[in-house]
């Protein structure tokens, strides 16, 4: 135990496993539809997973981040050690953080400049980013603790506090998947009955995603990335996939998305039937929902997919592999198409223009990170010329 906490316990020149390729599709995907759902007044979020069940694409792209920290960091740590890997894991939380001030300095700078220019000051409030300007003084020092999250700013915040409890997690993974899981239901638990939450001090609020909640879906994720790891599956049960199937019917039934179309309005649960599940605190039924549909994916959906293959697909699997520069592009874009809403209209001209816009920038920018990334391993750094062939005068 005490070598791999120092060297780790996988021969130095072995690797991770191979990694479901399906990872990055469904990745780039859950960015595209955090743009869509993020634009105020976007009718195309009406046929996105938000308005067909009980859980959207933030689920998804938790629980895949789950899954890619066990090969990312968690092999690191079994390769390198604890120490060296949690290092590892510390380098990539700066990197969030670094991204999520710069963020947080842009939207800032935009909100004020609409502001100022049309006369509206309804922009602060609608990003929730008004004590920012009302008490800056404050406010920064609340912003550098992670204690001031505007709306749009969510979900950084929350990767990083996940990524700080990814080397705990992964020792009792290790030890014991079970203690593992055992543990983060405990934490879910009491983040609903003790309501333990990080609070939101300039708006007297808390984080808009709970992370003592929300690492349940993350461990889960985690655990499914370890088994893969080791060769595991989740197998091919009929009882299962069942389930899964019932429980996403009901999300549908619950959301009935075709009821803003005219004339069937009436076929939709009262509203008294109707859940409505909480997603600071991950709701159980949200969680259910999101973890069914995750395994008809897997059952259904093959690993080598014609369609994943298509140029289509490689461009939204591009945008996977480059997850955390298309989401700041995509919280930029996301606060432009609600501008754009706001000044000029949400007719179908600017619905189509805001859409196509937006989504052929993510994805024409996941496309060129990669080609660069890609460029870049292909091509040997140039190191300095060997010295005995060098010939002095």
């Amino acid at each position: 135990m005490t070598a791999w906490f120092w060297q780790g316990a996988t021969a130095p020149g072995a690797g991770p496993a191979a990694r479901d390729s399906r990872v990055d599709i469904f990745r780039g995907l859950a960015l595209l539809i955090i743009f869509i759902d993020h634009v105020a007044g976007n009718w195309l979020s009406r046929v996105t997973p938000s308005a067909m069940g009980l859980s959207d694409a933030a689920e998804y792209f938790v629980l895949l981040a789950g899954y890619s920290a066990a090969f990312a960091y968690g092999s690191a740590i079994d390769r390198r050690g604890l120490v060296a890997g949690s290092a590892q894991v510390v380098a990539r939380i700066w990197r969030l953080y670094t991204a999520h001030l710069g963020l947080f300095i842009f939207m800032a700078a935009a909100v004020a400049l609409m502001a100022l220019k049309v006369g509206n000051p309804l922009y602060y409030e609608h990003v929730a980013i008004l004590p920012f300007f009302q008490d800056t003084a404050n406010s920064i020092l609340a912003m550098a603790v992670l204690l001031f999250l505007p709306n749009y700013l969510d979900i950084l915040p929350l990767y990083i506090v996940l990524l700080a409890m990814l080397p705990l997690l992964w020792v009792m993974v290790r030890v014991a998947p079970a203690l593992a899981l055992a543990a983060s239901v405990a934490l879910y638990g009491a983040a609903w009955y003790l309501e333990l939450a990080i609070p939101n001090l300039p708006t007297g609020g808390v984080w808009f995603f709970n992370p003592f909640a929300w690492q349940l879906i993350f461990t889960v994720g985690l655990l499914t990335g370890h088994a893969a790891l080791n060769g595991v599956g989740l197998g091919r049960s009929r009882l299962l996939l069942g389930l899964a199937l019932a429980v996403v019917a009901a999300g549908l039934v619950n959301a009935a998305p075709w009821a803003f179309i005219p004339g069937l309005e009436g076929l939709a649960l009262p509203d008294l039937w109707r859940l409505d599940p909480d997603k600071t605190n991950l709701s159980p039924w949200r969680l259910a929902h999101a973890l069914a549909l995750a395994y008809l994916v897997i059952r259904l959906v093959p690993v080598d997919a014609a369609w994943m293959r298509s140029r289509w697909g490689r461009l939204i699997d591009d945008c996977g592999r480059q997850s955390l520069p298309l989401f700041c592009l995509g919280v930029i874009l996301s606060l432009v198409g609600t501008f754009v809403f706001f000044e000029i209209g949400r007719g179908p001209l600017m619905q189509i223009l805001v859409n196509v816009i937006g989504l052929a920038l993510l994805l024409g920018t996941g496309r060129v990170l990669q080609w660069y990334k890609m460029a870049a391993v292909k091509t040997p750094a140039r190191g300095p010329a060997v010295l005995n062939e060098v010939r002095f005068r």
